[in-house]
């Protein structure tokens, strides 16, 4: 069920990327301050290091983790663009005796406003889809949630008009266990390369 609905998702997501490329190379798309050919795609991939933050587990320490997906940059006005992007992220926390490891799909949509040409600051919301797991729902009393809700903000530097480099710290506003207070906390460093 939870692979069925990623999928769905995802070709939502894809779809709607498709439309908008397609009423770039039509030149249809709606007259405003910005061509809708300064929409950019591209791939983004980094490292994850990722712990549970609450007080609900002793001895929790961060795990390291990957990602990556796709990127789309939208300019809504001079400077500030909304970027939907589609993640695969591994996360998770070190309990000390095991590592908990957690498979996402994530769905950010974040407010990108650029302080100057080369440097931006990031803020949005994210939605996260739990594919797999480790954890032994049996031996712990509770399961793992299937959706998981958080919020993002960091930063990025455009090296040219491919490279762009990214700092990211996410927290979690949902619980990741049935029982426990504990949620996801996490810092990612990576590049996005725009086609």
């Amino acid at each position: 069920m939870k692979i069925k609905f990623c999928a769905i998702i995802a070709f939502v997501f894809f779809g709607v990327q498709s439309s908008i490329a397609q009423t770039v190379i039509q030149g249809t798309g709606p007259s405003s301050g910005f061509n809708t050919s300064d929409i950019k795609f591209g791939g983004k991939a980094g490292l994850n290091f990722t712990t549970w933050l609450g007080n609900d587990f002793d001895g929790v320490s961060a795990k390291v983790g990957a990602y990556f997906g796709g990127i789309v940059e939208i300019p809504v006005m001079e400077n500030f663009y909304v970027q939907p992007e589609l993640i695969f992220a591994l996360q998770g926390a070190d309990l000390g005796p095991s590592n908990v490891n957690l498979a996402y799909i994530q769905l950010p949509v974040m407010g990108k406003y650029h302080i100057t040409d080369e440097f931006a600051v990031e803020l949005g919301p994210q939605i996260g889809f739990l594919l797999a797991d480790n954890w032994e729902e049996d031996l712990q009393f509770q399961d793992t949630k299937s959706i998981d809700l958080g919020v993002n903000l960091g930063g990025g530097y455009r090296m040219d008009e491919n490279f762009y480099f990214q700092l990211r710290i996410g927290v979690g506003l949902s619980k990741v266990l049935d029982i426990t207070n504990a949620r996801n906390g996490a810092v990612s460093v990576g590049a996005v390369y725009f086609l």
